[in-house]
């Protein structure tokens, strides 16, 4: 599902739960309709968790060979965010789409300024036929995570390298984080 439907299924049910709500108490809810109002429940989860899942996650580019190391770098910002909870107390509380979405938008941030210091590890000069042949012309810097290279101040996606040489170079602090070749692409 696209982000469109992912966020409908989840207003729907959060529709649903702000009925229930307008209609009988939460304790009410909880004991006289305990049974659907538990399936409720873990449809909100379960629609909550794949919007928040999308929104955080897609379009990050990491090249397939290197996602086991950047999962952890995912991992660790998942585990030390407190948009999850918010999330939570959105959707249960309040049943607010908008702020679930600007949370999601915030989680996102995070993996992507953890995932930071994963792109610079893979940063790397790009050292073209061109280069070889013609000493004027300056490598340029490619990212091997992302398989992006840093052109006309943007990060564009370079799949594939061919017959070009990649050096390793020095981390550089001055060029902003690779996962920005996801806005370009």
């Amino acid at each position: 599902m696209d982000e469109k439907e992912l966020r409908k299924t989840l207003e729907i049910q959060l529709d649903t739960l702000r009925r229930n709500l307008e209609v009988v108490s939460l304790d009410v809810l909880k004991t006289k309709y305990k049974k659907p109002y538990d399936e409720l429940r873990e449809k909100i989860c379960k629609a909550a968790t794949a919007y928040t899942r999308h929104v955080a996650l897609s379009n990050i580019r990491i090249r397939h060979s290197l996602f086991d190391e950047a999962k952890t770098y995912i991992d660790a910002a998942i585990q030390q965010t407190q948009c999850l909870k918010k999330i939570s107390n959105a959707a249960f509380q309040r049943q607010d789409m908008d702020e679930i979405e600007a949370l999601a938008h915030t989680l996102r941030g995070e993996i992507e300024q953890s995932l930071h210091y994963f792109y610079l590890q893979h940063m790397c000069l790009l050292v073209s036929h061109e280069c070889i042949n013609d000493p004027q012309k300056v490598p340029e810097i490619y990212n091997k995570a992302t398989s992006c290279i840093w052109r006309d101040g943007a990060w564009q996606p370079m799949e594939d390298t061919g017959m070009d040489l990649l050096l390793s170079a020095p981390v550089i602090h001055e060029l902003p984080p690779a996962d920005e070749a996801d806005k370009a692409a």
